[in-house]
């Protein structure tokens, strides 16, 4: 009677032992490696980088490039949240922003945090499940979620240290803050342009309007939410 491994169905011979199970140590041992060559590659060979890692087994890993990307975002907005309160109070000549007649105001900056956390993930996927449906549906381009997500996730570190340094730079000098952060947003915008070449349209003429119409609906499913919940 022919067994079967327990865990991948894989028919075995009599003593024969699966080596399904190994394999996934083996990947799973991959994740600090691949994420190690994506940090160093984004910042030396960044094309490359996203073509090497666009595909269905990077994931895990956007998954994990992508949360500390909406972090960052989080921590941005945080400083410049802390940033605009102190040049109120400067500008109002020292007077306390925080104190409204004899009670004290806390400005909640964990739950600022936390809040901008879960809509920075939100708006993760919103933007890459509209990427995939353009892409795949209206220009017949691959049909993977998780390659347009990987390629979203590896396209977000440069801004994701931009961002970072973009935070520390609003506590030091908030114009030089504000251009960072500029910078980074280019940059991702062109490595996202980039990737798009990547997700399965070789006519090259069409990857500006997948681009455009992604953002664009993007935009829209923005302001759709912002008036279903003012």
């Amino acid at each position: 009677m022919a067994k079967f491994c327990i865990h991948c169905g894989k028919a075995l011979k009599e003593g024969e032992v699966c080596t399904c199970q190994g394999n996934v140590q083996v990947q799973s041992g991959n994740v600090g490696s691949d994420l190690s060559e994506i940090l160093k590659g984004m910042f030396t060979k960044p094309v490359s980088t996203l073509r090497t890692f666009t595909k269905d087994s990077s994931f895990s890993i956007a998954l994990i490039l992508l949360g500390v990307f909406c972090a960052a975002i989080s921590l941005f907005l945080l400083s410049f949240v802390k940033n605009a309160a102190d040049a109120t109070v400067s500008s109002m000549g020292g007077i306390s922003l925080y104190t409204v007649g004899t009670v004290n105001v806390q400005i909640p900056y964990l739950k600022i945090f936390f809040i901008c956390l879960v809509v920075g993930i939100i708006s993760v996927f919103i933007y890459t499940g509209l990427l995939y449906l353009v892409n795949s549906i209206m220009f017949k381009g691959d049909r993977s979620f998780k390659k347009v997500f990987s390629m979203y996730g590896v396209a977000s570190v440069i801004n994701t240290a931009a961002l970072i340094v973009s935070a520390i730079f609003m506590f030091i000098h908030p114009a030089l803050g504000v251009v960072v952060f500029l910078l980074g947003s280019v940059l991702n915008t062109l490595y996202v342009f980039k990737g798009i070449e990547m997700l399965g349209v070789k006519d090259e003429n069409k990857h500006g309007y997948i681009y455009l119409i992604t953002t664009v609906f993007y935009a829209l499913v923005l302001v759709l939410i912002s008036v279903m919940f003012s």
